[in-house]
């Protein structure tokens, strides 16, 4: 027999069996398509304790959300609320990134007011006694006067008398009576300069000249010439333009700005090209509370009489620098109703929102008092997307890194079992009635419900059938419960009032 004749065969089908078990052995991963990133599991948006191997509804009627293995467990050494953005895709967003500076910050108070006279100037002509304006020696408002120019001839019998009983009195030669008779005649608005004129003259004058006490322009004119006239009837008043006021608004924030003899730039539209230089030259001490602003007094000299009382005025107060600030540009922080973000660029196309306490701002820039630190950079564009990705990021991280519920440690139908038995019990909540929608539906603003990882929120239930809803009004304090409808809803099974709902229950 030949031996050559019988391994051969043998050695080829050896040969043929392994060649057969490396092909069926290779791994087919490089031909076949990538599995599908299926999610992991479902949860409730607004429990992170109700989780579903399957799409469906909350409790609450929402669409669970699904979370995938990638979200957040191949990330595990980032911060919740990382995101990671391709150059690719941050390019076609926009993004643009600005640097968190320390520097002194620049503050200018925008106000704007009217022109004013300088109340220090203005005086009021009032006589001391009734009679009849027998001449008017001005005519208009505006009407410009000198110091010791006549205004008016007043004829009063009062005044007569009291010239009488001077003159009666100096015939007697009686100190007393002379004195007490001078006393009089001044007391009544009578001139040094005319009680002399009398002495001398020895004539009673049947009407007294009265003059410009210092000059001015007339700012008020209330008289008209053969009017009966009485102390309490301001006839007119003067001002002087010398010097113009300005009473600047300042809001409440920007009040601690607010320093003496701070320089003030003013603008008018009437003037759209020169500016005037003014100071502050008084802060007033009190709160105007019903515009919540405190307001400052600007002097501004008016040699050339171009600024006029009534005039609208733009101001810019020059403050002193804050100094060492942090700070960004304004465009980078997100206001919300309750906090400001801004979303840090943390390098290699990885993003982070992250909670600020925010300062002044002037001049494009916002003082950043607590969150960031020299050096850090932020997003100043396209930042609303980047932040609504990271909150949703953040929020599914925390649901996965909770601890975890023993339903999580049973399997499905022993995790579903669970479910069902506890949406069965009737779970125990209080709230007050914010609106009654029919006879069969109530809206109610409830406490949380620690059983169903609700907060406080404004809800409409239903419910139960025969369950009256008469009894209640908005505004009422209630105690009720809530099952599981055979829909998969919670509706209200009992109810009634409280006398008050106490705070932390």
């Amino acid at each position: 027999m030949n031996i050559k004749k019988i391994i051969l065969p043998l050695l080829a089908f050896g040969l043929g069996v392994i060649a057969t078990y490396g092909y069926v052995s290779i791994p087919q991963s490089s031909t076949e398509p990538m599995a599908e990133n299926k999610p992991l599991y479902w949860v409730a948006p607004m429990d992170a304790n109700y989780r579903r191997e399957e799409p469906g509804l909350s409790p609450m009627g929402m669409e669970l959300v699904p979370v995938f293995a990638d979200e957040g467990d191949n990330d595990s050494d980032s911060e919740p609320g990382t995101v990671q953005i391709s150059a690719s895709i941050e390019n076609s967003l926009g993004v643009k990134v600005a640097d968190v500076l320390k520097q002194d910050m620049h503050r200018n108070i925008q106000s704007a007011g009217f022109l004013q006279y300088d109340e220090s100037s203005i005086q009021h002509y009032h006589v001391r006694v009734n009679g009849w304006l027998e001449k008017l020696y001005v005519n208009s408002v505006g009407d410009k006067i000198k110091t010791g120019q006549k205004l008016f001839d007043l004829y009063s019998p009062e005044l007569v008398y009291a010239q009488e009983e001077y003159l009666a009195a100096l015939q007697t030669n009686n100190q007393t009576l002379i004195q007490a008779a001078l006393l009089k005649l001044r007391a009544l608005g009578v001139s040094n300069k005319q009680l002399m004129t009398l002495k001398k003259n020895k004539t009673v004058r049947q009407t007294l000249t009265f003059y410009a006490v210092r000059p001015g322009y007339i700012s008020n004119l209330n008289v008209r010439q053969g009017m009966y006239i009485q102390p309490q009837l301001e006839i007119m008043a003067t001002g002087d333009l010398s010097s113009i006021w300005v009473i600047a608004e300042v809001f409440e924030r920007q009040a601690s700005w607010l320093e003496m003899s701070a320089p003030v730039e003013m603008k008018l539209a009437a003037f759209p090209h020169k500016k005037w230089q003014g100071k502050v030259d008084y802060i007033f001490p009190v709160l105007n509370s019903e515009n919540r602003t405190v307001q400052a007094r600007i002097v501004f000299e008016n040699p050339d009489l171009k600024l006029k009382p009534n005039m609208f005025a733009e101001l810019n107060i020059q403050v002193r620098p804050l100094n060492n600030a942090i700070v960004i540009p304004s465009e980078a922080v997100i206001y919300s109703s309750d906090m400001q973000r801004v979303v840090l660029a943390l390098g290699n196309g990885q993003f982070r929102s992250t909670r600020v306490i925010t300062g002044i701002q002037s001049m494009g820039f916002t003082q950043i008092i607590e969150g960031l630190e020299d050096g850090q950079k932020v997003v100043q564009s396209a930042q609303f997307l980047i932040d609504s990705e990271s909150s949703i990021n953040a929020d599914l991280s925390r649901m996965q890194h909770e601890k975890p519920e023993m339903s999580m440690l049973v399997n499905k139908d022993a995790m579903d079992n669970m479910s069902m038995e506890k949406e069965s019990l009737p779970i125990m909540a209080i709230g007050v009635v914010t609106a009654l929608e029919g006879k069969d539906a109530i809206e109610i603003k409830h406490q949380p419900i620690k059983e169903l990882g609700w907060p406080v929120m404004q809800m409409s239930f239903d419910v139960q059938e025969g369950l009256s809803l008469t009894l209640f009004s908005e505004g009422d304090a209630v105690e009720f419960s809530l099952q599981k409808s055979p829909q998969g809803c919670y509706v209200i099974g009992k109810i009634e009032k409280r006398d008050t709902i106490k705070k932390g229950e």
